[in-house]
């Protein structure tokens, strides 16, 4: 069985979390696979780690010039209240 990677460029919103060294990220239910966040970029910030705030999973993440790459796996568990979930990012 051949499986689809879904690849998808995003303006997520993003807010400052009130700690000095962390931004978090909203997405929606729909947001999964690789998910690229140009305005991460590594000319712009150096990220140290990516997880799910919720739970504290660790996502893979890989960060270069054309922005922040991220891998939400679409079978991410939420709360059944949920209509999103907050990705923490650390640099």
């Amino acid at each position: 069985m051949n499986r689809i990677t879904k690849i998808r460029t995003l303006e997520p919103i993003m807010f400052y979390s009130g700690k000095q060294d962390e931004l978090q990220i909203f997405l929606n239910e729909t947001e999964y696979g690789e998910l690229i966040i140009k305005s991460l970029s590594n000319d712009q910030i150096q990220v140290k780690a990516v997880l799910l705030d919720e739970t504290g999973e660790k996502l893979n993440w890989k960060q270069d010039y054309k922005g922040l790459r991220v891998s939400v796996p679409e079978t991410l568990v939420t709360s059944k209240k949920a209509t999103g979930r907050v990705v923490k990012v650390t640099f």
